[in-house]
């Protein structure tokens, strides 16, 4: 295990913090119909700047805590959440639905079910902050 120093802890988990927040902000402007790029596409959570730094230096100095450990499940299940808002708003419609309903229906409906997928997005999102949080203050109390 590599020793890190409290302010640097500190200061990387801020970092990606920041990096997850910015990303969340991704999700919302698809919601809000903001044309993504292709470096905003859905990626595995190890891709992601939070991921990298997660599965990186993150895991290597402070992957022994049981804080840090608790942001993986949550961080998972965003991604797997932006996936399917990005799919649900981009992704090829097939069957009946498509042949039995008008684009403008199509595409209230799939706005609407985008939505139900941010609330959850952003619920996920919420938990992952406070587990980052509680990482902080053990990080804060060390000497």
């Amino acid at each position: 295990m590599n020793k890190i120093n409290k302010t640097d802890a500190l200061s990387a988990i801020r970092k990606a913090k920041a990096a997850h927040i910015k990303w969340r902000s991704f999700a919302q402007a698809l919601i809000a119909g903001v044309e993504v790029t292709d470096d905003k596409i859905p990626k595995l959570h190890t891709e992601c700047e939070f991921g990298k730094w997660y599965y990186g230096i993150g895991q290597e100095s402070l992957g022994h805590l049981e804080s840090f450990q608790a942001i993986e499940s949550p961080h998972e299940m965003l991604h797997a959440v932006y996936a399917r808002i990005y799919h649900a708003l981009h992704g090829k419609e097939v069957g009946w639905f498509k042949i039995f309903t008008s684009n403008a229906e199509r595409e209230r409906r799939k706005l609407e079910y985008a939505r139900t997928l941010l609330i959850e997005l952003v619920a996920i999102s919420e938990t992952m902050l406070m587990a980052i949080g509680l990482l902080e203050q053990e990080i804060q109390k060390w000497s």
